[in-house]
């Protein structure tokens, strides 16, 4: 359990100062001191990792509390203020297959949740491409000099909400 621990906190330290496109199984192992049969008993891959990482510091919190889709982004929003620099690196847009992919389905699972939707459905597509425009938005927002206040985000991911989707 402790060997889970310490890699994750390896991880989220790397991702104060490069993407995780640039950190590699080796570069943890290294911080932390176990072997790569360790390493591979616990996680397939670093995306794994990535995913129980942010699950554990991020998600596990916003998921107890958030009752609706609003809720979650909100939090969601509050919780990545605090560490921009690493959700940044965690997410990049161009590398689906890790954090960025999996948010985009935490948001899908939730507009499924919330309206009833069907997995697979077909209101699919449209709930996909809309949370992953929540998460570009939100992506964009952390990128910021200057963050606006996270009502006005809210307002924009509202504003956006398709109106082809059936609720």
């Amino acid at each position: 359990m402790n060997t889970e621990r310490f890699l994750e906190r390896a991880l989220f330290d790397m991702l104060k100062t490069k993407p995780v496109t640039r950190v590699f199984v080796s570069d943890l192992l290294g911080e932390v001191g176990v072997c790569k049969a360790t390493f591979y008993k616990h996680y397939c891959d670093k995306y794994d990792l990535l995913q129980k990482c942010f699950r554990n510091s991020f998600y596990a919190e916003i998921l107890a509390h958030a009752e609706n889709f609003d809720q979650f982004v909100a939090q969601s929003l509050s919780s990545f203020r605090k560490n921009p620099k690493v959700v940044l690196n965690a997410m990049p847009p161009e590398d689906p297959s890790g954090l960025f992919g999996y948010h985009v389905g935490l948001l899908c699972g939730f507009l499924r949740k919330e309206y009833g939707f069907r997995a697979g459905g077909s209101n699919e597509n449209l709930i996909r491409a809309y949370a992953r425009t929540v998460t570009e938005v939100t992506l964009e927002w952390l990128s910021s000099p200057r963050l606006a206040p996270a009502e006005e985000i809210m307002r924009l991911i509202r504003a956006l909400y398709p109106s082809g989707l059936q609720v």
